[in-house]
């Protein structure tokens, strides 16, 4: 499913820009590998205490800039950025919204019975932590549209919400749940098609969408 959940997301982003005239071009995605440099970052500065200020890693700093991942956005040009997170002892992944304008993180979860909120919170604790600290390093609120426009203390932790979704009635349909999200999410469209029963549907959709390298409109 990394695989498959990695190139999903490529191709939102390919048909982006693509179609930059009929696509709402206010967000961008990550790769799956995002929020384990999320974690690694975390950890590295977690262990220097002493140090005054965070050391970012390159590859986070890439990520904002719009280097990487191939078709995405420099952050200064977007609202909200998603990424899919795997909750690893779960087996479990969900879709993140980063909300750059409000400072916050929300949760979309096809399958809440499954992990309480005080773990989501403490499994996101790091990129809560981390992403006013890797803003700060860039001053990322100091310059362009953001500059004086946040709506709240974008340094502290940026509070995390699980938000009320459709949820899976079956196993094994995360992964595919993850991009249904983030795909009609980005587009302003309702979640209700997001059923167990359309899943069959939309995993052959993507199939024929990987096949021809690019998205079809959600």
């Amino acid at each position: 499913m990394l695989q498959h959940l990695d190139l999903g997301l490529y191709l939102m982003r390919k048909r982006q820009q693509q179609l930059e005239d009929v696509e709402i071009a206010d967000w961008t995605t990550t790769d799956v590998f995002f929020m384990n440099h999320i974690s690694t970052c975390f950890a590295e500065n977690k262990r220097k205490k002493q140090q005054v200020g965070w050391k970012i890693r390159k590859s986070l700093l890439n990520v904002v800039n719009g280097k990487v991942p191939p078709c995405g956005f420099d952050w200064q040009n977007v609202y909200t950025v998603y990424t899919p997170f795997m909750l690893t002892k779960y087996k479990h992944w969900v879709a993140v919204m980063i909300d750059l304008v409000l400072c916050e993180i929300k949760v979309y979860d096809s399958k809440v019975s499954l992990i309480p909120d005080d773990i989501i919170k403490e499994e996101l604790a790091p990129l809560s932590i981390t992403l006013p600290n890797l803003l700060n390093t860039m001053d990322f609120y100091e310059e362009g549209v953001y500059a004086n426009n946040c709506s709240r203390d974008w340094w502290c932790p940026w509070p995390i919400e699980r938000v009320d979704v459709p949820q899976q009635s079956n196993e094994g349909d995360c992964g595919m749940f993850v991009l249904k999200y983030i795909e009609l999410l980005s587009a302003q469209l309702p979640l209700a098609t997001c059923t167990s029963h359309n899943m069959p549907f939309f995993r052959l959709k993507l199939a024929a969408e990987i096949t021809r390298g690019d998205a079809y409109f959600p």
